[in-house]
């Protein structure tokens, strides 16, 4: 089941999608969705803060999204990593909760600025299949 799932996967991260826009284009699903937090960390004491920041806020416990890992990878079957390279999901349940809680003014405003220049992240949505 497990090869089949991923085969599954493959394929169908093999096919053509339409181009994904960078923002907020005004439409949503109500699709579940995971976020996709990956990158480098230079400043493990200021990410510390912005956690901390984030956990205090409740935005996650409003947008109803929860962690689903730990973003230091247990082990690196394959390829090379950075130490301080981190790759956290974070599951929403739903394409609008996830654009809300990004574009909330709290966290634009507040929390998000508390990481400027802590790491390097790319920050992607994902259908759940």
């Amino acid at each position: 089941m497990i090869r089949t799932t991923l085969t599954a996967a493959l394929a169908l991260g093999a096919i053509a999608v339409p181009a994904m826009a960078s923002d907020n284009s005004g439409v949503c699903s109500q699709d579940p969705v995971v976020m996709v937090v990956d990158g480098v960390t230079n400043d493990r004491e200021q990410m510390a803060i912005y956690g901390q920041a984030l956990k205090e806020s409740g935005l996650h416990q409003h947008a109803g999204s929860y962690y689903l890992n730990d973003p230091r990878p247990l082990r690196i079957l394959e390829g090379n990593r950075d130490q301080n390279h981190v790759t956290l999901l974070i599951n929403f349940p739903s394409e609008c909760a996830a654009i809300d809680f990004w574009s909330s003014p709290i966290y634009r405003q507040k929390i998000k600025p508390l990481r400027n220049n802590a790491g390097d992240y790319t920050i992607e949505l994902y259908r759940l299949l």
